[in-house]
């Protein structure tokens, strides 16, 4: 597949780091990071993405570095793994150029779409102890009930954007407790969130809005929520034309 016939320069790509690497003093597991594509030069399976940002700071992709790349255009959301090969500036504009490494595939567009909502939900940050085990064994400390109050405000397959008084660090590991109208039956659902993202709340500084992406979610609990996501579309449907 020739990366032009989907994707174009300008449009979004989404930069996940593939297994352990050292930020500074810190071992990092995954950062995920938002930026466009700069340029797709005529050489096969190579493409130029600007170098992302995190607040006022530059983020350096260091050639050699691989990469899962989510690139979305308007004939759907791609990914692929790609390792930068080069770097350079042009002008003011940071530039990574990746080389990939795996084919072009199209993914799921539900796993990215987000429906607003007004959902409660309680969390809890997990320990380093408990975060590590999570990783290598994907199971939760039973005994841990999380208690820390949040609204979600939206979600999708993929994860969700919620608030809460409460502080999570960047990139830490999060379990998420909430309830879900599926079927008409109510569900609740334990699911753990890598917080990507976090800002002051617009309109009130107490509080932080987050972002965050599902782990190790399986595939009967991304069904329901999407599932919960169309039924809610349907309704609203239903409610703006009275039928």
């Amino acid at each position: 597949m020739n990366i032009r016939d989907v994707i174009l320069p300008g449009e979004r790509a989404d930069i996940e780091t593939i297994g352990t690497f050292k930020r500074g003093r810190e071992e990092k597991e995954k950062e995920y990071y938002i930026t466009k594509i700069f340029d797709i030069p005529d050489e096969e399976d190579v493409i130029e993405l600007v170098m992302p940002m995190e607040g006022t700071k530059l983020i350096v992709l260091e050639p050699g570095s691989r990469y899962n790349l989510f690139l979305f255009g308007k004939k759907g959301i791609y990914s692929c793994e790609a390792e930068v090969r080069d770097r350079r500036n042009e002008g003011s504009i940071a530039i990574a150029e990746f080389s990939l490494t795996t084919k072009l595939e199209k993914v799921q567009r539900r796993e990215f779409y987000r429906f607003n909502c007004v959902v409660g939900m309680t969390a809890r940050e997990l320990p380093e102890a408990e975060e590590a085990a999570y990783i290598e064994k994907k199971i939760l400390n039973p005994l841990a009930d999380p208690e820390e109050k949040c609204v979600i405000l939206d979600i999708s397959g993929g994860g969700m954007r919620f608030v809460s008084a409460a502080k999570f660090a960047k990139g830490s590991l999060v379990h998420a407790r909430f309830v879900l109208n599926v079927r008409e039956e109510q569900k609740r659902y334990d699911v753990v969130l890598r917080v990507l993202f976090a800002d002051p709340a617009p309109g009130n500084p107490r509080n932080t809005e987050y972002r965050g992406q599902f782990l190790f979610l399986e595939g009967g609990a991304r069904e329901d929520i999407v599932r919960f996501i169309f039924e809610e579309q349907r309704k609203e449907r239903q409610r703006q034309t009275g039928s």
